[in-house]
């Protein structure tokens, strides 16, 4: 799915309806902006939910534990 959305004079953008009824994006959810190289990754934060990245976490079998929720953060908040 493609959807395009325009940046206002004020640099605000909106979330289309296609993607707030899929992900059930909601008032006081967490937009959480990535960037990484010459791209940017968007992800959503349930307001007290948990993290959906989580339900990932393990779901290959690896040589070790891997916490994809803490690299992603530690990217964007400079954090480890």
């Amino acid at each position: 799915m493609a959807v395009k959305t325009k940046v206002s004079k004020g640099f605000q953008t909106v979330l289309p309806a296609p993607v707030r009824k899929k992900f059930g994006v909601n008032p006081g959810d967490e937009v959480i902006w990535t960037i990484i190289g010459d791209e940017i990754f968007v992800r959503v934060r349930k307001k007290g939910g948990e993290d959906p990245l989580s339900e990932l976490i393990g779901a290959l079998p690896t040589q070790e534990k891997a916490n994809a929720t803490r690299e992603i953060d530690a990217t964007v908040y400079g954090v480890r």
